[in-house]
């Protein structure tokens, strides 16, 4: 992974004071990033032998977790597997999604991770009782096709006990969005054949040497106390759209607190271009922009000699039609003297990904303290839901119908 920093439209000098004055570069810890110190080999192993036996028995499994819970997974499913088949999410209580994903299973060859840090998630925990009482129904054992995920001491270790299901535990101090290189992601990506030993290499790569993460930082805070609070991430992929979606959370749930933060905006070229691109070279300049651009393809399709309507086009790879779109992007930012950084991925593997996510953890941090907001945690999520829990717990006391939304005065 090469981080291109050459239309970052700061001077290196800049860079440098901020980091020299910060203190950025002490702290990258396992004391101030908890998510840095990654996995043992007995606990890799571990895992690896929990996926083993639930490999005997099935050939798909159905991660149910939201946000941090499944969407680290989701996203390294995307771009190094393509949507691999055998991985199936259910990451919201949208019941077409839920009907869809759990119809469509074959119930004889499937299990199910269920990822809840506390053990009390809504979505996760509605959805664990509806496929309990379907694994019930047809009989089969839940030890054999339940395994849990999250914190000790919560709900999430207390039920498997009941049903002598496996549980994973989730280190405590690391919160879920920063969970991709836990048990989190671990799991989901053995089951589906990833290298999860080349992931961890990849952000053990990031952690030994964080200076770049630590500088992407420096100049995104720079552009942000000038004005620029929107943090854009582009990825020359279509199958990178799950990594801006797990980038959106990390970087909005991270840094939006005490009426600060940088709204992380998501956008994927080339169809991106066609929707979106007008704003960003002739709207206002109030963007900070990523763009990622992936080297190389395991597959190419070659254009024929002869074509139609466009000659140009005559014996040309697809990637190199790509590669011309994206350099018209950056070509467009550039003229207009936006504040870019590019990053070149060799491929779309476990050991680029990991990369990548171990990065963007360590320069949300650092942004955070440069900000002077904490970065873990998220009090504000916890308003919505409570008022949730609030609406169910008052339908099931009083029999109450749909809810009223009445201005100014909230949920009745």
């Amino acid at each position: 992974m090469e981080v291109i920093f050459s239309d970052v439209q700061v001077k290196k000098e800049e860079l440098e004071e901020v980091l020299d004055k910060s203190g950025l570069r002490e702290i990258v810890n396992e004391r101030e990033m908890p998510f840095t110190k990654l996995m043992e080999d007995g606990e890799i192993k571990e895992i690896l032998d929990g996926v083993k036996r639930i490999k005997e028995r099935s050939s798909t499994l159905v991660v149910v977790g939201m946000g941090g819970s499944s969407r680290g997974a989701k996203a390294v499913n995307e771009a190094v597997g393509k949507n691999n088949g055998n991985l199936k999410f259910i990451d919201n209580v949208d019941p077409n999604l839920i009907n869809k994903v759990l119809n469509e299973l074959n119930w004889e060859e499937s299990s199910f991770v269920f990822i809840s840090k506390s053990g009390r998630t809504l979505e996760t925990v509605t959805a664990l009782n509806l496929i309990l009482k379907e694994l019930k129904e047809r009989k089969l054992p839940l030890d054999q096709r339940c395994t849990f995920i999250g914190d000790a001491g919560n709900p999430f270790e207390d039920l498997p006990r009941k049903f002598g299901a496996p549980f994973f535990k989730v280190p405590k101090e690391v919160g879920g969005r920063f969970s991709v290189f836990t048990p989190v992601g671990i799991f989901p990506l053995a089951f589906g054949g990833y290298r999860v030993d080349e992931f961890l290499e990849g952000a053990e790569e990031v952690v030994r040497e964080p200076e770049e993460a630590l500088k992407l930082a420096a100049a995104k805070f720079l552009h942000y106390r000038d004005g620029r609070n929107i943090s854009v991430a582009m990825p020359y992929s279509s199958f990178m759209t799950e990594f801006t979606e797990w980038y959106v959370q990390l970087w909005g749930e991270s840094l939006g607190k005490n009426g600060k933060g940088q709204t992380p905006l998501k956008a994927v070229g080339t169809s991106s271009q066609h929707a979106i691109l007008q704003l960003f070279v002739d709207g206002p300049d109030d963007k900070f922009y990523q763009l990622f651009f992936v080297e190389s393809y395991e597959v190419d399709p070659k254009l024929p000699e002869e074509v139609e309507i466009l000659p140009y086009l005559s014996g040309k790879r697809i990637s190199e039609v790509m590669e011309a779109e994206f350099l018209g992007t950056l070509h467009a930012l550039r003229s207009r003297k936006r504040p870019i950084v590019t990053f070149k991925l060799e491929n779309l593997s476990e050991r680029e990904l990991g990369r990548l996510m171990m990065f963007y953890m360590i320069s949300v941090v650092a942004m955070g303290k440069l900000m002077g907001v904490n970065p873990y945690g998220q009090p504000a999520v916890e308003i919505g839901k409570r008022v949730a829990r609030e609406i169910l717990l008052k339908e099931r006391e009083d029999g109450a119908g749909k809810m009223q939304l009445e201005g100014g005065g909230g949920v009745k």
